[in-house]
């Protein structure tokens, strides 16, 4: 199974600006600028690879800091918190580690040459690269919503002035040669589609297999559950009782790890919820509901961008989905909900019941064998993978206990 770079990328930085709407579109524009640095550069293709990846990602970190707008006002010591946490998370998945230090100083500033070095150690060139792509795209867009007559070039001198405080000489000579190709300002004009993104990339024909993705599915699951604090580890959870699942029900060892994976991003949709709504104390009202329901949909339209997952995409999107047809987003009913996402949509309930919340303890075997055996009645979940879980129960709970105390240290 071959499963496009790119797409999974892209789709990691759209589930970055679904969780801070300011955001929109600034990662895509990040990478372009810093693909066209690096190649005015004449930088090495691995190195124009790295330099992409992480322009792509660079703001990964705010999804667990949310230090996003003043991440964009370049305020210090802040600006570097979201950074600090993006390079840890790079460290998570073994395709990215590499890249973690130039994650970890992207908001580096030159500082009359003072910023080439910390601690006796070099800064990475590509941070430099990309704190500069960053701050054109901050700006360029600021002058382009104020209505500026001439944006690019105010741009261009506002960007000058501090050569020498900010910014890496050799970069900005890149980018003073590069302001003058006309498609340059024109790309950053309006918004960028992801095809013509994917063009200008250095990684748009690269693959990934598939447990290379179960890394990323795992970095993802660790960011979904930490958007959402009192969910912590839901979404490992439910992809680990997914996967045992499947294994009873004797799917193949490549299709086992699918639906974990589905089990995993199942809850992606989830960043694009405020986070006010999911830590909202008291009762919800009809619109709060509403809204929390769409994240289903939203999982959906995040994981379909990537083309070889179309698959575990409506897997992970469904799981609120019921037989009985009292489900959604879609209300399908019967057949048209698979086995695998009716195997997601119980492990999502199980693990929910047996999780401790800020406004109940995890609840009491018996307690949930009769909830579930109700929902079962009710049609809502699928009796025989109710009855299989509830079989197992207590091997499923020493699963997921171990996996918590690998986790823990």
């Amino acid at each position: 199974m071959e499963i496009n770079l790119f797409q999974v990328l892209s789709t990691i930085a759209l589930a970055i600006e679904t969780s801070a709407p300011e955001l929109n579109g600034h990662h895509k524009r990040t990478a372009f600028i810093a693909n066209e640095l690096a190649a005015e550069l004449k930088l090495v293709p691995k190195y124009r690879e790295d330099v992409f990846i992480s322009a792509l990602l660079h703001d990964i970190g705010g999804l667990v800091k949310k230090d996003y707008l003043i991440a964009i006002d370049d305020q210090e010591p802040y600006s570097h918190a979201h950074a600090t946490y993006g390079a840890a998370i790079f460290k998570m998945v073994p395709l990215l580690a590499d890249k973690a230090s130039i994650i970890l100083h992207h908001h580096r500033k030159w500082g009359y040459g003072q910023g080439e070095y910390q601690n006796d150690e070099r800064i990475p060139f590509a941070s430099h690269i990309i704190y500069l792509a960053d701050r054109i795209d901050i700006q360029y867009l600021k002058l382009q919503k104020s209505g500026h007559e001439s944006p690019a070039e105010r741009c261009i001198e506002l960007i000058k002035e501090e050569v020498e405080t900010r910014f890496h000489p050799l970069v900005l000579e890149a980018f003073l040669r590069l302001a003058n190709k006309t498609y340059f300002w024109l790309a950053l004009s309006r918004p960028l589609p992801l095809n013509l993104l994917r063009m200008y990339s250095p990684i748009a024909d690269k693959t990934i297999n598939l447990d290379e993705l179960m890394d990323f599915g795992l970095l993802l699951n660790t960011i979904i559950d930490m958007h959402c604090n009192f969910t912590c580890r839901h979404s490992l959870h439910v992809g680990i009782v997914a996967r045992f699942l499947a294994e009873k029900c004797h799917y193949s060892e490549v299709e086992c790890k699918k639906i974990e994976l589905a089990g995993y991003l199942h809850d992606i949709g989830k960043l694009a919820i405020p986070m006010s709504l999911l830590h909202k104390e008291g009762k919800l009202d009809d619109a709060d509901i509403a809204i929390l329901k769409s994240h289903s949909y939203h999982t959906f339209e995040l994981l379909s961008s990537i083309d070889a997952i179309t698959d575990i995409a409506r897997w992970a999107a469904l799981h609120h989905e019921k037989p009985n047809g009292y489900g959604y987003p879609f209300s399908l009913a019967g057949d048209e909900i698979g086995q695998e996402c009716r195997i997601i949509s119980i492990a999502d309930v199980f693990v929910a019941l047996t999780e401790n919340r800020p406004y109940r303890t995890a609840m009491p075997a018996k307690r949930v064998s009769e909830i579930l055996h109700q929902e079962a009645e009710n049609n809502s979940l699928d009796s025989k993978l109710v009855n299989l879980l509830l079989e197992h129960r207590q091997e499923v709970m020493n699963i997921t206990n171990n996996m918590d105390l690998m986790h823990s240290y």
